[in-house]
């Protein structure tokens, strides 16, 4: 199933409403099992499962430990898959089921575990559902970069796949905690609702499968790009892509920055639920009602934030996005018992700046993609996807640990009252620390060198490379992309040309 497939320029494809439509639904079912695990898997362990702080962030830490390996793996192997359903689309086909199964089994701790067996259970289920969920969501991603090369049209379609994402995420964060209160008892309640989203989830991807179709001409320059990646043994040719998405500047600039929001609004969304609970003293019913309020502000902000990117660029709207979550995270760390009208209005000013990250990053990554088309002279989407998704998961991971770990040391002790230490550590990491994150992104930001009239050229660069590749097969085999790579190497790259005359062939491909 896995062999190279050949690619000839893909041109400015105009998507239909239905298509965007399809594919937003996708992110509906993706988004709803991201939400709920972000929000409450943490305080599901604690609080609910009975688990130690401790035993549960380390659980989770072994699936992050097989994501540095499996992430950019599956990224090297839908790059390199061919069936007769598509390149990304096959995955969605076969892993809607299990999705559904271990996402479920996710919530369905069993009662009176020892700590050992509670960390054995935890690490095998979140591994075993990280794995499918990586299979399915990372193709379904990469398929969005090959539907359009068009710069705008890619940020229409973010903008629907975001709109289906804010759908996922409110059902996660907000419809959940309202089934488990319909249950008799909370664990009930939890592994019903679990079961429930697994499904709904499942059936999301299955629609995506069903209703979208992926261009014919997905994945190398031309019918003779040179160096085949069949050409190359397994590991080396997995490193050999991996080094070459590595040297693509922008991405990492990219990669990182989004990683360090990704940190800062995952701490939010893991001690969110404690603060609501223990440090403004509200009522478990209060959750859903903030998020609901912090959601609807998000969805309402999308289609401005889509006009913003329209007439400025991405890079720089992000970073209007990040002043405003910054502002409101800062301000959370002085909210007292009680606070509600306050939070209320917090939380807005931390919705209208989420809504850059949920359409400006994504719209973002397929411009990188095509930075590296230029550079590579082949076109790896799965790659990309799998080390963006990558530092993402590891970032939600190591956002979930640092809860975990701030409410061992700070000594809290589940469904009582806390100290004033527990309580401190509760709102800095509800504040403070999150808000830091986003500070320490905004320089990479800044930096960030892809602008419209950048990413026309190029995909001016690409379009003229390819007739030319056709044209003269033997001789691209030959002297395969270095003389390519002086030719288009945009402005913002530096020059592989070494001070002597000489050449840097240590970062030619």
């Amino acid at each position: 199933m896995t062999a190279p497939m050949n690619m000839q320029h893909t041109p400015h494809i105009r998507l239909s409403l239905g298509t965007k439509l399809g594919y937003a639904v996708g992110n509906v079912g993706l988004q709803m099992l991201i939400a709920a695990m972000s929000f409450l898997l943490m305080i599901f362990y604690t609080d609910v499962a009975l688990v130690p702080p401790a035993v549960a962030g380390a659980a989770l830490l072994v699936g992050k430990v097989w994501d540095t390996i499996n992430d950019p793996l599956f990224g090297w192997l839908t790059d390199r898959t061919r069936s007769r359903h598509g390149r990304h689309r096959v995955y969605l086909i076969y892993g809607a089921l299990p999705l559904a199964v271990v996402a479920a089994a996710v919530w369905m701790v069993p009662p009176g575990l020892s700590p050992w067996a509670a960390f054995v259970w935890i690490a095998v289920t979140y591994t075993l559902f990280d794995t499918v969920m990586t299979l399915v969501q990372l193709p379904y991603q990469a398929m969005a970069a090959n539907m359009t090369q068009d710069y705008d049209e890619r940020t229409s379609l973010t903008a629907f796949a975001s709109m289906g994402a804010l759908l996922g995420f409110f059902a996660g964060s907000v419809f959940m905690p309202l089934l488990v209160r319909a249950a008799p008892d909370a664990r009930t309640g939890y592994a019903l609702a679990g079961a429930c989203f697994g499904l709904a989830a499942g059936v999301a991807v299955a629609v995506v499968a069903w209703r979208v179709r992926e261009p014919a001409t997905t994945g190398d320059l031309s019918p003779a790009a040179p160096n085949p990646p069949a050409a190359t043994p397994g590991w080396a040719s997995v490193r050999s892509t991996l080094l070459a998405t590595l040297r693509n500047r922008p991405f990492v600039m990219l990669v990182s920055a989004a990683g360090l929001v990704r940190l800062g609004l995952t701490l939010v969304q893991a001690s969110l639920a404690y603060f609501v609970i223990y440090q403004l003293q509200g009522d478990k019913g209060d959750l859903p009602r903030f998020m609901g309020i912090l959601l609807a502000v998000v969805g309402v902000s999308l289609f401005v934030w889509k006009r913003v990117v329209d007439r400025w660029e991405k890079n720089r709207a992000y970073i209007l996005g990040l002043v405003f979550c910054c502002a409101g995270l800062v301000a959370l760390y002085w909210v007292g018992p009680g606070q509600q009208a306050l939070v209320t209005g917090i939380l807005v000013v931390v919705g209208i700046g989420m809504g850059a990250h949920w359409i400006v990053p994504f719209a973002m990554v397929p411009d990188t993609i095509d930075h590296g088309h230029m550079q590579a002279g082949e076109r790896q989407t799965g790659m990309y996807y799998g080390l963006y998704g990558l530092v993402d998961k590891l970032a939600r991971t190591l956002a979930t640990v640092l809860v975990a770990g701030m409410l061992e040391l700070t000594g809290y002790v589940p469904n009582v009252a806390q100290s004033a230490q527990a309580l401190q550590g509760i709102t800095a990491m509800t504040g403070l620390l999150p808000a830091l994150c986003l500070v320490l992104a905004i320089p990479l930001l800044m930096a960030y060198p892809i602008t419209r009239a950048r990413h026309a050229d190029l995909v001016r660069s690409v379009g003229a490379a390819a007739p030319a590749e056709t044209a003269s097969a033997a001789a691209v085999a030959a002297t395969p992309v270095r003389q390519s790579e002086h030719t288009t190497r945009p402005a913002w790259e530096p020059s592989r040309n070494l001070p002597g005359g000489g050449h840097d062939f240590a970062h030619s491909r």
